[in-house]
């Protein structure tokens, strides 16, 4: 069983922190080659990238968790018709997203707080990110479906073959041809394309045999995906909720060098986050499976598992931030004035890691096995708390209370999970009285 768990979840592990250094990656060419405005823009535009993937991630979660429990059940008609479902969902939601945000994305920048060269740099990043809307959806919406077919692997290696793409684009575009912030987004799209492609080709491929009638969505499958990828959606989204409130406590009580100083700090947070949601998510095929063929034991072993690797993982990557505070500013290419203040920023959020492992692994537990009310209260809570602290610290304390409020809120919400798991293990989850 752990043999196969791990096979499971290290390669989920490893394409979520892929996913995370996309941004990474721009980051690093914007912050060489155009500067501090550069960074900031990408860092305010990011919430709507990440609202792109996080329903891409909604709903491939939604639809693969539901998937996975057939699997263990044997219901390979259903299996197939969420399969079905999932996609056009994805298909319908790419279309929806490009045309309202296409509308909207310039009074988003305002309302997220960007001005000056801050909002030129984000528009004309977020524009071409964009017109690859149906890339980011599907690139993060097919990876969750191969992991619960049993091809983590494969949903890594698509991930990994992406990212060497955004890697050589970046360099070219940016550094060589110095197409800018206009470059930057290009890369990340294509990128993207590559990663949905390949996961296209190899699901038509390997599913070939689906009958039509399965694919037409019907209004249960849609009901009861969306019931379960709302926690997901709202876990890939959070984060970068909070991004978007902490910038508006950085622009009021900081000013441009602190937002800038934001931007370094939340890449290397985003990654260290995504690597801890990747052994809860790593986790969830595994965890639906045996709710599927009724090991309930087995269920609450795999979740204590991945509490254990996930703690550990924050422990190290804590460490590892601290060790590294001065070196991540020279990576991005910082400017003296805002490396120190990246630094000590750096010290003050790592507090907040083992926070974040006990959070993700709780709430991947919660949708895995269907306490979805549970997931719901953790995943949006989380942006609610972080707004509450911001609207307090910073009164006595100036933008060191922004800082502040970032571990404060993820160590408050982590007790709060600990206690909503021990109520769930007082009563049966939807799922499990349905089958």
């Amino acid at each position: 069983m752990m043999k196969a768990y791990l096979r499971s979840m290290l390669p989920a592990v490893l394409a979520f922190a892929f996913s995370g250094v996309y941004a990474i990656v721009d980051g690093f060419f914007v912050g060489q080659y155009i500067g501090d405005s550069g960074l900031a823009g990408i860092n305010i535009a990011y919430p709507m990238t990440a609202l792109l993937q996080a329903v891409g991630t909604g709903i491939g979660m939604g639809g693969s968790i539901h998937m996975s429990i057939c699997l263990g059940r044997g219901e390979e008609e259903e299996r197939q018709h969420y399969l079905g479902t999932t996609v056009c969902m994805l298909a319908l939601s790419s279309v929806l997203l490009l045309v309202g945000l296409w509308f909207a994305h310039p009074t988003l920048l305002r309302l997220f707080g960007a001005t000056g060269a801050v909002y030129d740099r984000g528009l004309e990043y977020i524009q071409v990110i964009i017109l690859g809307t149906f890339f980011q959806v599907f690139s993060t919406g097919l990876a969750p479906i191969f992991r619960n077919l049993g091809r983590s692997l494969f949903a890594m290696c698509a991930m990994m073959a992406g990212f060497v793409t955004n890697i050589v684009l970046d360099a070219t575009m940016i550094g060589v041809l110095g197409w800018g912030m206009y470059g930057a987004g290009l890369a990340t799209i294509i990128g993207q394309g590559v990663t949905a492609l390949l996961c296209l080709i190899v699901l038509i491929f390997t599913e070939r045999h689906v009958p039509r009638s399965q694919i037409r969505p019907t209004r249960w499958a849609v009901g009861r995906t969306l019931a379960t990828g709302l926690s997901p959606f709202g876990l890939t989204m959070s984060p970068n909720l909070v991004i978007m409130f902490v910038n508006l406590g950085a622009v009021r009580y900081g000013g441009e060098r602190a937002v800038a100083a934001y931007a370094v700090v939340s890449y290397v947070a985003v990654v260290i986050q995504l690597i801890l949601q990747g052994v809860g998510d790593g986790s969830q095929p595994t965890m639906s499976l045996y709710l599927g063929e009724g090991r309930i034991r087995d269920v609450r072993f795999i979740c204590k598992t991945a509490y254990t690797i996930a703690l550990g993982a924050a422990v190290v990557f804590g460490a590892l931030t601290i060790v590294g505070r001065d070196w991540f500013p020279v990576i991005f290419g910082a400017s003296t004035d805002t490396a120190q203040m990246i630094a000590y920023i750096l010290c003050i959020i790592a507090v907040g890691y083992l926070g974040i492992a006990v959070i993700r692994v709780t709430i991947a537990y919660f949708y895995s096995t269907g306490y979805n009310t549970y997931a719901y209260i953790l995943v949006y809570g989380e942006p609610v708390m972080i707004v509450l602290l911001l609207l307090i610290l910073p009164l006595f304390m100036g933008v060191n209370g922004v800082w502040a409020a970032i571990p404060l809120e993820q160590l408050i919400m982590a007790g709060l999970a600990l206690a909503l798991r021990a109520m769930a293990h007082r009563r049966p989850s939807s799922i499990a009285t349905a089958g």
